[in-house]
Order: C-alpha cells, then sequence, then structure tokens
C-alpha cells in the first residue's frame, strides 16, 4: 500500500513498484485514516508512507498501526529537509526509510529487503508452528504423563510396551535436562515462558546431531524444566548424539535470547535403557543441580561430577561458636576472612548435594543467631529467623550464598553494636545527669561509678569513647561553665564562687581556670561583667 497527499506520487510509486514486484497488488491511500481503513479489509504486508498528510499524519498512521497490524512492514518517505522525520519514524518502529525523489533503484533494493526479511519471519513462524503441534499434537497430555512416570519412577509390563510402541525406543540411551533459571531468578510471562520453550525444543533438536532419536517433554509440576530422552541401539550412537559443544551453544544462545540463566544436565548412557531411564533422568537432574557449585559452567555431565559428590558433615560447632567471639568483639574483618575459609574448607574435598548444603547452612546460621537474643524482642527474633532461612534457600548459587550468610553476620553484629551504643548512651546520660547534680560536691570517678553501679574502669572507657574526654575532664567543664555563670551574673567573691561549685583549694581553682581561659577569674570578671557593682580587690 502507498499513502500520500498527492496522486501524482502515488501513481508514481506504484508503477515502480509494480515493475518490481509484478507478482504484488498495489493499493493507494492519501491519509492515514483512510490507508487504517484498507488495512481492515486487505491483508497488507508493506506500507510506504509519506509524513507530512492530511487528516492524519504518517506519525500518527505508525502508531495505529503499531496497535492494529504489529507485523507489517512500514517504509517512510522523507526528504532531505525532513530528514529527522525519518529518523523518528524508525524509532517508533518503521522497517526503513527512502529519500525523495525516489529512484527505481533504490525502492528495488529496499522492497527486496522487506521481501527477505518476511520470508525469514514467515519461516520461523512455520518452524515454532510446527514445534508447537510437535508438542501439543505428537505427544499428548497421556504420553507426556506415561513418559514423566517412566523416566522417574519406571514402567513395566504393558504400559512400558504401550510406550515403546508409541516412540520406538533403541536398546541404549540417556536423559538430558534442560533447567531455565534458578532459585534466585524471577518469572517470565506465560507467553515468553511457551516461547522459550518452543525455542528449547527446536534449539535441542538441531544440536543433538546424527545420532540417535530424541523425544523431549515438559514435566507438569515443573515448566521450567525440559527432559529429553535420546535412544540408539548402541550407546556409541547415543554418545555421538550428545555433542558438548553442540549443547553448550545451544544453552549460551537460549540465555542471551532470554535473559535467564539455562543449565543442561547429562545422565549416564544406560544399556537396556528402556529399564534404566529412571537412574539416567535421576543422573541428569543431579548433574543439573551442581550449577550451584559449578557457575561458570553451563553443561555439566554426570560422569564429569559423581566422583566429586561428597556427604556434607553437619558438626560445625566449634565454627558456630568462634563466629559468635568474632560477633560479639565486633570483629568485621576476622568474620568476613573466616567465612570465606570456611566456606572453601567445606567443599575443597568435594561437592555436597545443593539441598543437603543449603539446610546445613540455614541450620549453622540459626545456631548462631541466639547471640543476638538478648538485644532483640521474641517476635523480632522469630520473624529475623524467617528471613534467615528465606534468604539462604533462595541462594542460585554457593557463591550468593555465601554472600547473604556473611551480610546475615554483619546484620547480628550491627544488631549487639547499635543494642550497646544505646546501652552506653543511656549510661552517659545517667552519668551526666549526676555529675550536673552534685558538681559541687567531692566527686570523683569511683563516686559516681559506686552511684551508677558500673566499675571506674567501664565508666572511664564510656566517657573516653563517647564524649572524648576523661571523667575529670569533664567535671571540670562541667565546674568552670558554672563558674563563668557566677562571674558574670553573681556578685560572689572568687574564693565563693569556686567553694560552690566544688573546688576547696582557691588557688588551684585560679590555676585551672587561667589554663582553660587565658586569664584569672578576676580578669574575666572585668572583661565581661554585666553587673554595676565593683569587685575591687577581690581575692
Amino acid at each position: 500500500m502507498v499513502v500520500d497527499d498527492e496522486a501524482i506520487q502515488r501513481r508514481v510509486l506504484g508503477k515502480m513498484i509494480r515493475e518490481v514486484l509484478p507478482e504484488c497488488e498495489v493499493v493507494e491511500a492519501s491519509n492515514g485514516k483512510a490507508a487504517l481503513e484498507l488495512v481492515k479489509t486487505d491483508s497488507i504486508e508493506v506500507v510506504i508512507t509519506d509524513i507530512k498528510m492530511p487528516i492524519m499524519d504518517g506519525f500518527g498512521f505508525i502508531e495505529r498501526m503499531n496497535k492494529t497490524a504489529a507485523g507489517t512492514k512500514i517504509i517512510i518517505l522523507s526528504g532531505f529537509r525532513y530528514f529527522e522525520y525519518a529518523q523518528r519514524a524508525v524509532r517508533l518502529g518503521a522497517f526503513d526509510y527512502l529519500l525523495k525523489p525516489v529512484k527505481e533503484e533504490s525502492i528495488r533494493r529496499l522492497l527486496q529487503e522487506v521481501a527477505e526479511s518476511i520470508r525469514t519471519e514467515k519461516m520461523q513462524a512455520m518452524e515454532h508452528e510446527t514445534i508447537r503441534k510437535k508438542l501439543h499434537s505428537s505427544q499428548s497430555v497421556y504420553y507426556q504423563h506415561m513418559l514423566q512416570e517412566w523416566t522417574s519412577n519406571g514402567l513395566s509390563g504393558a504400559r512400558l510396551q504401550e510406550l515403546q510402541g508409541k516412540f520406538s525406543f533403541g536398546g541404549a540411551g540417556a536423559v538430558i535436562v534442560t533447567k531455565i533459571g534458578g532459585a534466585g531468578t524471577g518469572d517470565l510471562s506465560a507467553a515468553r515462558m511457551q516461547d522459550m520453550r518452543n525455542s528449547m525444543l527446536a534449539g535441542l533438536e538441531r544440536q543433538m546431531g546424527s545420532g540417535g532419536r530424541a523425544v523431549s517433554f515438559f514435566p507438569a509440576e515443573n515448566k521450567r524444566t525440559m527432559v529429553t530422552v535420546l535412544t540408539a541401539e548402541l550407546p556409541s550412537e547415543v554418545s555421538a548424539g550428545i555433542r558438548t559443544d553442540g549443547l553448550d551453544a545451544y544453552s549460551r544462545a537460549l540465555s542471551g535470547q532470554y535473559d535467564v540463566p539455562v543449565t543442561v544436565g547429562v545422565g549416564g548412557i544406560h544399556g537396556d535403557f528402556l529399564s534404566n531411564a529412571k537412574i539416567s533422568c535421576k543422573e541428569a537432574l543431579e548433574a543439573a543441580g551442581f550449577r550451584y557449585f559449578l557457575k561458570d559452567e553451563n553443561v555439566i555431565f554426570h560422569t564429569g561430577v559423581s566422583g566429586r559428590i561428597k556427604p556434607l558433615r553437619c558438626d560445625f560447632l566449634k565454627d558456630e561458636e568462634l563466629i559468635k567471639e568474632h560477633i560479639r568483639t565486633m570483629k568485621r574483618e576476622a568474620l568476613s576472612k573466616y567465612t570465606e575459609e570456611l566456606f572453601e574448607r567445606i567443599v575443597e574435598t568435594g561437592l555436597p548435594h545443593p539441598d543437603q548444603w543449603a539446610k546445613a547452612i540455614v541450620h549453622m546460621a540459626y545456631h548462631i543467631a541466639p547471640v543476638i537474643k538478648d538485644f532483640v524482642g521474641d517476635e523480632d527474633y522469630e520473624r529475623g529467623l524467617e528471613d534467615i532461612e528465606r534468604r539462604l534457600t533462595a541462594c542460585h548459587d554457593y557463591a550468593d550464598c555465601r554472600k547473604q550468610f556473611l551480610e546475615i553476620l554483619e546484620q547480628f553484629m550491627y544488631v549487639i553494636d547499635s543494642s550497646r551504643t544505646r546501652k552506653h548512651e543511656m549510661i552517659i546520660e545517667k552519668c551526666i545527669a549526676y555529675i550536673d547534680a552534685y558538681y559541687a560536691e567531692d566527686l570523683s570517678l569511683d563516686e559516681a561509678a559506686r552511684q551508677l553501679y558500673f566499675s571506674p574502669n567501664y565508666l572511664s572507657m564510656l566517657f573516653k569513647n563517647r564524649l572524648g574526654l576523661t571523667f575529670t575532664k569533664y567535671l571540670s567543664e562541667v565546674r568552670l561553665k558554672k563558674a563563668v555563670e557566677m562571674l558574670e551574673n553573681r556578685d560572689m567573691k572568687v574564693y565563693e564562687i569556686a567553694a560552690e561549685i566544688g573546688y576547696k583549694d582557691e588557688k588551684y581553682f585560679y590555676r585551672v581556670f587561667k589554663t582553660k581561659f587565658g586569664v584569672t577569674p578576676d580578669e574575666y570578671r572585668k572583661q565581661n561583667k554585666s553587673i554595676e557593682a565593683p569587685f575591687a580587690g577581690e581575692r
């Protein structure tokens, strides 16, 4: 369809198109609104449209077409003066643009590109439709259920014969599983998941090579896993169909296209496969699960990890006690270093099953958690335990688990530190209030500590850490502040002021005051007095 408000331009373009593609029907419209009406009745594959038109311009037309006929290829007509219009149209989804005046060679080249693009899209659609039919028709729900039961628990007797009659499996075989994402990945939309499943079926078939017969299905309870049964008469033929490079390319292509991790697990090749399919399937699922520890390996053979599997010892009492001590003493660097070494030590002699690993790490965190029990309420503590389990079981790999575990331990440290800080602040506030009330008495660190039920060393440490002053220095600051107030506002002798604020030795008071202010009390009063009476001869 050609859309242009200039009739001559429409006729010239229509003639060019018919000469390039004589088998195509060309229709014309004078504006975007008229073009939309034609789209409703005709099957339009390509539109060549001007931008500047009455009633509905090219931009409005493109936006409406994106909603009503998104698959249509739109080519924009643009002059040099309005080249930015063409750029904007391409951003809106136009296929390409033609510069006016249109040359036959330009339109020939562009129409050939459009035709090739349409042919490619149709072929891809046909391929997906073929795969869809293969999944939904050839393998009915009944046979998918039977395949699942066979690979999970095994079949025998008439049911096994029925399955063999349907698929004609060879005597040897192996199971391959393709797993989408992991515990830490988000949900895919239903449409995107279906599209990915179609791509999984098509992609794996392309990579299977010439060896054997492949049958794939998706277990009913796990839509993110595809199980593929590959059989042939001889184990060597099955092996020929399992190409590591092909499986690697298949998984990487899927992962790149859909932006989710994709793992391929390959079970062992077994003879008498009809009886041993469940063993190979278990091996394939187990192999795929070890992606948890082998983050950089997207294709994992059971034969490659079976020798590394080792049950996990669950006695971490000494480790837990040492970690709790690091938390209590606020040794962050030591805590981080020890946690990293602990995780490495656990897996250095073998890989535990990921489920067993997750449970062990959760239990370890549970055993460490009581270190904060005295610092939080019961409800907060229970909610914290639930959060620990949720975070650690949601980890998608070993590195993420280690990171989350350390963050949990650091949160324990923060809880204790915050609680201690609040407690220390309360102690300091009590001590300050005590000093404010009794500064005029013969007050000392030992006396204040005794009155507040703390050791002198502990109280001294708090003062130094929280206020940056010693107890004695702070007491002196309070007394001198009171002295200044009295010197400025009260008609008292200096020795009376000294006694009033807790200094029994007048000379000592003079020395402390001059050290602080650089002048004697008398000199300070003369410089700052706010009362009228003189203080001549005062000592």
